[in-house]
């Protein structure tokens, strides 16, 4: 039962991976975007019809790509506030409504601001998705296989992003309406979701905190009586005394450490050392250009000469992608974190310096046309520079994978202290969709401000800051508990904060 729930609560990730490997597919020439070659009516924001076309400027493509990741941040900040009321199950059923929602609003959309609203409304999902996705996770499942379902999330976003570019292959060649199509398959995923989540019980960890909170002693139907039973689902063809036992531990520890108080959304901003390492990395994650790659993974492979390929190539990008991520969710615990960081960020120097190099040499394939001048679909590559490029892409997305991908994720839920992790995590998601929405709004810009060569020099300059980062502030947290890794970065007074939080352990 505990991986039957798992895959329902880990959905909202793969939703969540979904739209990004759609993306580059969806904002792309001869889809949503008009071909270079259009000689038909282009639409504009107000008019109706659903084969049309339309002309974008740099800004405008990078903000509706940006539209889910700012709906995120938005209900990020909503979990900030409510998630503790929300409860876990309700989170997930929240983001798989507002997934088929959006998703349904964008695909049958007429007109462009309705296409819009629903990239927005989908954009809410994922930030209940992904806030609710590793708490859930870690509540209901047992000592044993908590690391690694936990870690496993990271592996389901990025089959999300296979799937996307799959599908995105699919339906490309299915001009002005292939976009509609390969958002529509988003809501079919979610009404799955939508329907699996039902028989899902609440977390009992949450449902002990709460009886905890209102003082209920058991007995009488109330929250700890539906933990029972909640436990009892999660722990089927356990003996009922050992469930009982698990129950009153959980709630002794609830009782002994959290309390009855609930501590100030200030009180996180006491523990400096774990917003500098849990935010510092998440917005390293992001402004070392991986998202940006895979939002326009389609286009960069066009800027790389391969045309009508471009789909099918990031597919192959996608599916390494999540081979590198199963290696690191098998070998974290064993390699540690730092060391993966340190390889993964360095995968990534390497990677960027190949392809920054490579888009130096891009040329018009057009007679007397410069580069400048030049159509999308006639830009190339010197076929040698333009299979380094691929290659270095593969290693790009890998090193993303064997380091910051599943790693910033998995510091965060260990270096934040017990009082304060629900709503440091949710300063920590904040920052990870405000600076991802900051590097799409601006990937388009950048590359027209400084030529793709020179946006890739820049990633490569950031992941060297990266790496500094790592070496001078992230600590190792292999083989030690939460309380030992506390200790080593909280200072005393810090610890001493008297208001504690009514929030579960995640890690």
């Amino acid at each position: 039962n505990v991986f039957t729930a798992f895959a329902f609560i880990a959905s909202g990730g793969l939703l969540f991976g979904y739209i990004i490997g759609i993306n580059g597919n969806v904002v792309t020439s001869g889809q949503l975007l008009c071909a270079d070659d259009w000689a038909g009516e282009v639409g504009t924001f107000v008019s109706y019809g659903y084969r049309q076309c339309y002309k974008l400027g740099a800004l405008e493509t990078g903000f509706l790509s940006s539209l889910n990741l700012i709906g995120a941040c938005l209900s990020s900040l909503i979990c900030f506030r409510f998630a503790d009321g929300l409860g876990r199950k309700l989170e997930v059923q929240l983001a798989a409504a507002l997934y088929l929602l959006g998703g349904l609003l964008a695909a049958a959309s007429p007109v462009l601001w309705g296409v819009y609203v629903g990239f927005a409304v989908y954009g809410l999902g994922i930030g209940f998705a992904m806030h609710a996705a590793p708490v859930f996770i870690a509540e209901i499942s047992p000592a044993a296989v908590r690391g690694t379902l936990v870690s496993a999330k990271e592996a389901v976003v990025v089959l999300g992003i296979f799937l996307g570019f799959f599908t995105g292959f699919i339906f490309s060649n299915i001009a002005q309406v292939g976009w509609r199509l390969m958002v529509v398959v988003s809501a079919a995923f979610a009404l799955v979701q939508a329907v699996g989540i039902t028989f899902i019980p609440q977390s009992p960890r949450y449902l002990v905190l709460r009886a905890v909170r209102e003082g209920d002693a058991g007995g009488a139907p109330g929250p700890l009586e539906e933990a029972r039973k909640a436990l009892g689902f999660f722990r089927a063809g356990t003996p009922a005394c050992e469930v009982d036992h698990e129950l009153e531990v959980m709630r002794q520890e609830i009782a002994g450490s959290i309390g009855t108080e609930v501590a100030r959304w200030t009180d996180s901003f006491r523990y400096p050392r774990p917003l500098v390492i849990g935010c510092g990395l998440v917005f390293l994650q992001q402004v070392t250009g991986q998202p940006s790659v895979l939002y326009f993974a389609t286009n960069i492979f066009k800027s790389a000469g391969f045309g009508s390929a471009a789909a099918l190539s990031s597919v192959g990008v996608g599916l390494v992608k999540l081979l590198a991520t199963l290696f690191t969710v098998w070998r974290v615990d064993q390699y540690g974190r730092r060391l993966l960081l340190f390889v993964g960020i360095s995968m990534m120097a390497c990677a960027l310096a190949l392809i920054g190099t490579a888009f130096v040499f891009r040329e018009c394939q057009a007679p007397g046309v410069s580069l400048a001048d030049c159509k999308e679909a006639d830009v190339t590559l010197p076929r040698g520079w333009a299979l380094a490029t691929v290659a270095g892409l593969m290693v790009y997305v890998s090193g993303y994978q064997v380091g910051f991908g599943p790693i910033a994720w998995l510091m965060i839920s260990e270096v934040f202290p017990l009082r304060v992790r629900g709503s440091a995590l949710s300063i920590a998601a904040v920052v990870n969709f405000g600076s991802n929405i900051l590097m799409t709004l601006t990937q388009e810009v950048l590359q027209r401000a400084l030529t793709p060569a020179g946006v890739f020099f820049g990633y490569l300059a950031l992941s060297i800051v990266s790496l500094l980062f790592v070496k001078f502030q992230v600590p190792e947290t292999k083989g030690k508990t939460l309380e030992e890794i506390e200790r080593m970065l909280a200072p005393r007074p810090a610890r001493d904060v008297r208001a504690p939080l009514a929030g579960p352990e995640i890690a």
